[in-house]
């Protein structure tokens, strides 16, 4: 008989890549340093830096900064201490918005390069159809071309906001979206100013978008809020939305922070 048994080395590889999972999610939201994965696995610079570039092209870990790691869009969920903190601060201002707004609501983080959803709230017979145009979203579009990533990047040091954007002239997913950093610039700036991002469908044609960025966590967060809608509302609607995030925003911050 065929032995299907895989090769050690294998085998060894997966409990690396799995014992470096559950210690990513342990420090989560704090980002780790490459030698402090070599020295947890006792492993070598270099292989603890292939073990996480790895993780990090499959989505299981993301490159928080020069040389340091967190958990990634896939396995942002292993981190169960953390995430749970955030969705139980942020559970009563998300459902007062959507009961506000009618729409669904999501509370997301920037977990290193990509945006993740923690919390999300979505109004009865929501289409499932656009739940998975969201989950599709995700890390694969590029920050600039939603209100949540423009509202992170506001919060955002300029040599940050350049390492987390593609070259230019940026991915176009519909006739909205903003190719150029000029333009991006000044829909960041306009953002900041209002204290809304707003979006007209530069990600999907089909979705209209209102985001938040909240004050960061005690752990140095980068988060958001965001009400997602089908098509854009009507005036009144619109202005409704923006009432309940300026509220509901400044209530979420204080119970993320410290304090709260």
């Amino acid at each position: 008989m065929t032995d299907l048994q895989p090769p050690a080395s294998g085998v060894r590889s997966v409990r690396r890549a799995m014992a470096t999972l559950d210690f990513l999610a342990a420090a989560a939201p704090a980002a780790v340093r490459v030698t402090d994965v070599a020295g947890h696995l006792g492993l070598s610079l270099a292989t603890a830096s292939r073990l996480l570039a790895t993780l990090a092209d499959s989505g299981y870990a993301s490159r928080a900064s020069e040389r340091r790691f967190t958990v990634g869009p896939r396995s942002v969920m292993l981190a169960v201490d953390w995430v749970t903190r955030l969705r139980d601060a942020a559970a009563e201002p998300i459902a007062r918005v959507r009961a506000a707004t009618g729409e669904s609501v999501m509370l997301s983080q920037l977990p290193g390069d990509a945006v993740v959803p923690i919390a999300w709230r979505k109004p009865p017979g929501w289409p499932v159809e656009f739940a998975g145009k969201l989950a599709e979203h995700g890390p694969a579009v590029p920050l600039g071309a939603t209100a949540t990533g423009r509202a992170m990047l506001g919060k955002l040091p300029h040599g940050q906001r350049a390492r987390l954007l593609p070259p230019e002239p940026y991915p176009q997913f519909t006739e909205r979206t903003m190719t150029t950093w000029s333009s991006l610039r000044q829909a960041i700036r306009d953002g900041e100013r209002t204290g809304l991002h707003i979006e007209h469908g530069e990600a999907d044609a089909d979705l209209w978008c209102c985001a938040t960025a909240l004050e960061p966590g005690p752990d140095g967060e980068v988060l958001a809020l965001t009400v997602v809608a089908m098509g854009e509302p009507a005036a009144r609607e619109r202005a409704r939305i923006c009432r309940a995030m300026r509220r509901e925003s400044q209530n979420v911050g204080f119970l993320l922070s410290p304090a709260g």
